[in-house]
């Protein structure tokens, strides 16, 4: 990455696997206190309220501590054999979600003037509020002449990542993502990129972990030990007692994933 990008694109990343717990415990503290203050709550709905204020607890927490924290969680890799308009070699930028996107010292405004990139990939369309985010991110990219893909506007690429997760059909995953990597990386709009290309999803460990993962693996030729500790390397992993948001699931999906899905036709 050019000195600017890493200026303004933090490396730094974080993650704790008590926050679902802290934040239950937050929850549970939250309705004990509308109950003194004499607002009750019924025994039986008891367990739903407190799962509501746990998921929005958990969620506005995780914002904050990616946001405002600035752990962008940036990286890159370079495509020799794949090429923007231009005849560069593409290069894909990876982040977690970033603050202020449409600042001239935001790390998307680096990535637009000094990275070059002209296409933003969000993968996020989970339950944390990012539409301002979102918004921002779309009006800067755009304002550059580049174009952004979001999530939230492909029911058919939203859901892959729990799929993963829950252990469905891995195969239904692996189509989901090739065609992200194909439609949205390699061709977005059908052509080869006008500039570089920009991934991330909330946080910038579990989806992009799996895209940048499949790219690393399938089309820059890296080693499956490589991809392994790039992956570790960005979910927060220290040791086998701190593994950070590591996910086994995560790696078996790249490690088996199928190569031919997204080799560039020729």
């Amino acid at each position: 990455m050019s000195p600017a990008v890493r200026a303004a694109c933090s490396a730094d990343n974080a993650w704790h696997p008590s926050l679902s717990a802290a934040s239950r415990r937050a929850a549970e503290e939250i309705l004990d206190g509308f109950e003194r203050a004499g607002i009750a709550i019924a025994a039986e709905q008891r367990a739903a309220a407190v799962d509501i204020a746990r998921k929005r607890v958990f969620w506005w927490v995780v914002r904050t501590m990616l946001v405002g924290a600035r752990l962008h969680n940036a990286g890159m890799v370079e495509l020799p054999s794949v090429r923007t308009a231009g005849g560069a070699p593409l290069r894909v930028y990876r982040t977690a979600f970033t603050p202020t996107p449409d600042a001239p010292s935001s790390c998307v405004h680096a990535l637009l003037s000094a990275g070059g990139v002209r296409h933003i990939v969000n993968l996020y369309a989970g339950p944390m509020t990012t539409s301002d985010l979102e918004h921002a991110e779309r009006a800067a990219v755009e304002s550059a002449g580049g174009t952004y893909q979001n999530a939230r506007d492909d029911a058919e690429a939203a859901h892959w990542r729990e799929q993963v997760r829950d252990g469905d059909d891995p195969r239904q995953a692996m189509l989901a993502v090739a065609r992200i990597v194909r439609e949205h990386v390699l061709r977005p709009g059908g052509n080869a990129p006008r500039g570089h290309v920009q991934v991330h999803c909330g946080g910038g460990m579990h989806r992009t972990g799996m895209v940048m993962g499949v790219i690393e693996r399938c089309l820059a030729g890296a080693s499956m030990e490589a991809v392994q500790a790039r992956y570790k390397a960005h979910v927060g992993w220290r040791s086998e007692a701190e593994p950070g948001g590591y996910e086994a699931a995560n790696i078996e999906f790249i490690r088996t994933f199928d190569c031919a899905l997204v080799q560039p036709a020729r």
